[in-house]
Formats: structure tokens, sequence, C-alpha cells
């Protein structure tokens, strides 16, 4: 597989897809890239920001705290401290 020119469909800029990427994505199973290196991490930094988090209440302890899902409703839902605490009991019992 030679090296490949792809032009950024954001940016327009023309980057390379080097045939060691090729290869790495080709393993992964993964579509080749359609954004320049640049794009691609300003892109993952924005949805990394913007994930959406919901406001709860704890069902163990009563505090309020924020979650990355939508609790649903019917089943418990717990805070970071009360998760991580039950959490260590599950795997040293």
């Amino acid at each position: 597989m030679p090296d490949l020119e792809v032009p950024c469909v954001q940016c327009r800029k023309i980057f390379l897809f080097t045939e060691k990427e090729q290869e790495n994505f080709y393993q992964r199973n993964m579509p080749a890239p359609q954004r320049c290196l640049h794009c691609r991490s300003k892109k993952a930094a924005l949805s990394a920001d913007s994930t959406t988090r919901f406001e709860i209440v704890c069902d163990h302890c009563g505090r309020h705290d924020h979650v990355p899902f939508q609790p649903k409703i019917g089943r418990s839902i717990l805070c970071k401290e009360c998760f991580q605490a039950n959490r260590s009991k599950v795997k040293h019992a």
C-alpha cells in the first residue's frame, strides 16, 4: 500500500495517510480518516467538552451529582462516591 494524499473534509488541506497508519486502521477495522490530524484533534476536544450531563440525587446518600447518562425510572442511581464504594465492596466480596 502506498502512502495516500487525502483532502481534509473540514479545512480542505491535503494530509498524508501513511502506509503504517493505513495498516493500523485496517487492523482495527476502522474507516480511513476524512479529517487531518489537527481537525480530528479539534473535533475530539469539542465532543469531549460537550458531553451531556444529567443532574441526579443519590439514592444512597441523597447528595446531588451529575452523571453522563440519562437515568432510567425505577433503577437506583448513585453519586460518584457511593458508586465507587459499592463497586469496591462487590470486588472484595
